[in-house]
This record gives structure tokens, C-alpha cells and sequence, in this order.
């Protein structure tokens, strides 16, 4: 696999973060991640994919409207290093941070751990 294709998977599971229906979250989480994903952030831990898609609905129920774009990509061993930017719903620069992701055989991740300062809740 290359990095065009990782870096696809990892967009892939980005826009999973997004406000899109719960439908489409699952398609996309089952694009890019395996069903025994690992994921964690400086305030929580899940595993499993149901688990991440209640992490991510919490995230939007907390930041309505909040989505990412990738800055900066580096890969190398099934691993990926991925520099982003959180917008929130009227699309201003909420936070900033760095992900690490870890590769499965078959592409789709098996492990995503954030790094940023946690945002308070806007209100």
C-alpha cells in the first residue's frame, strides 16, 4: 500500500468526524478503521468501532458542526503522522493538533491517538 492510499483511508476516517448523519459515519468508519479499533485522545479511550462512533457523535453533540482538514501527512511501516485542523460550524480554526495512526493488513486503521489541547465546550 502507498502513501496515496493511506493518506485516503486516514481523509476517509477524518470526515467520519464530521456532521453527517449516522449513517454515513458508519460507511466511513467502516472504510478506514477495523471493527477492534483502538482510539485515544488526551480525555478518553475507546475501543471497538461502536465505541468511536459514540466518541465521535459526543464530539459533535459537544462542537456542533466541527470538522477537520489534514495539513501534513508523513508515513512510513503502517504507521501515519498526521498534522490537522479542527474548524468548528462557521468554519474558524478550533484547534490544532497531531495524530498518530497505525495501519492493518488489510489498509483500514487499527489504531488512532490524538494529540491537541482539549477545547472548553462553546457556548
Amino acid at each position: 500500500m502507498n502513501d496515496e492510499a493511506r493518506l485516503k483511508t486516514w481523509n476517509t476516517y477524518q470526515a467520519a468526524w464530521g456532521p453527517i448523519d449516522e449513517d454515513e459515519r458508519l460507511r466511513l468508519l467502516e472504510q478506514s478503521v477495523v471493527a477492534d479499533c483502538v482510539y485515544t485522545d488526551p480525555g478518553s479511550q475507546v475501543e471497538g468501532r461502536d465505541a468511536l462512533m459514540a466518541r465521535i457523535v459526543q464530539t459533535q453533540l459537544k462542537f456542533p458542526g466541527a470538522h477537520f482538514r489534514n495539513d501534513s501527512f508523513l508515513e512510513h511501516h503502517d504507521q501515519g503522522l498526521f498534522r490537522w485542523t479542527m474548524y468548528d460550524g462557521a468554519g474558524r480554526v478550533f484547534v490544532t493538533g497531531e495524530s498518530f495512526g497505525r495501519f492493518g493488513d488489510d489498509g483500514r486503521l487499527v489504531q488512532a491517538t490524538g494529540f491537541f489541547e482539549v477545547p472548553a465546550a462553546k457556548s
